[in-house]
């Protein structure tokens, strides 16, 4: 199967949580939605995974952000693509998803500040949700994105 709608599908979403910080819900749950259609009309993930390791993985999906989102550490928004991404994918996929997102955040916010300056002024401007002074609440959705390559990569 391709993962080439799954990356498409995940870049949308983080260029609009870079853009303005949330993300529509036509996007998320539509593409949540059309996951569970995909896996109930062929019987397997767009990745080739079964029905039942797509629900066992969205079932992690949950387990891991759910208290996040209560807690106030997540938005909705990352739960639903995470949700998404598990549909489309399988458990080893949406883990190491997650692991890849929060490596790849712990290393932004940790090298931000040295880089930032350095970057060019149009890739500041674009990622400005990115800037260090906002470094107590980075959109996570663009990390979830560099998270799913990591994990295609890593499954592959």
């Amino acid at each position: 199967m391709s993962a080439l709608p799954l990356l498409f599908w995940t870049a949308l979403c983080a260029l609009q949580d870079l853009r303005q910080r949330r993300i529509s819900n036509w996007l998320t749950l539509g593409g949540a939605v059309t996951a569970l259609l995909y896996l109930l009309l062929n019987e397997r993930t767009l990745l080739g995974a079964s029905p039942a390791e797509a629900f066992t993985a969205a079932g992690i999906a949950l387990l891991l952000t759910l208290p996040a989102w209560w807690l106030g550490k997540l938005g909705a928004a990352d739960v639903k693509l995470l949700l998404g991404i598990a549909l489309c994918s399988h458990s080893l996929f949406v883990l190491y998803c997650l692991a890849g997102a929060g490596l790849v955040y712990l290393a932004w916010a940790g090298l931000s500040r040295p880089l930032w300056p350095v970057l060019p002024r149009g890739l500041r401007s674009t990622l400005a949700q990115l800037a260090p002074e906002r470094a107590r609440r980075y959109p996570f959705v663009p990390f979830l994105f560099v998270g799913s390559l990591a994990a295609l990569i890593l499954t592959n």
